[in-house]
């Protein structure tokens, strides 16, 4: 059976002190259903996360703009990168957020060549960008979701 991992973006993130959250997802291709792991805040003033796994999810979330898909991979594989995104430590240090931890479980996901050479560096850059002009970036690989309804909204 063959898996996407994509980058789902919720909300547009105009504004610095909100940016969009990041989140990732491992799905069957054309399918809106999979496993979604993310970190999530416990204290937002603090900025302290937690990790989150959600098998079965319902990927377009409540305020999802789209995802990005980053790589394709056979069973096995999504289980070493589910384990390996769960190793990477949820933010709590106060200055980092999601998309740092997206950011760093790339990393680790590039490590394992698990995604190309490169992805976090893309990724990178995209950090702090609106859900519009991640869209831009990825081009091809974003499937959007504005206008969908999920089964959340």
């Amino acid at each position: 059976m063959s898996y996407h991992l994509s980058i789902v973006v919720s909300g547009e993130g105009k504004d610095p002190k909100y940016r969009s959250h990041w989140a990732f997802a491992i799905h069957q291709p054309v399918k809106v259903v999979g496993d979604l792991l993310h970190v999530r805040p416990i204290d937002i003033g603090r900025l302290w996360y937690e990790f989150e796994h959600r098998s079965d999810s319902d990927l377009i979330l409540v305020d999802a703009i789209g995802l990005a898909k980053i790589a394709d991979w056979d069973s096995p594989q999504r289980l070493q990168a589910i384990s390996v995104i769960r190793d990477e430590k949820a933010p709590k240090d106060g200055v980092r957020r999601c998309q740092d931890w997206v950011f760093s479980a790339l990393i680790a996901l590039e490590v394992e060549e698990l995604v190309p050479a490169g992805t976090s560096e893309i990724w990178k850059d995209l950090m702090g960008k609106t859900a519009t002009e991640v869209e831009r970036a990825v081009g091809t690989n974003w499937t959007s979701f504005r206008g969908f309804q999920s089964s959340l909204r």
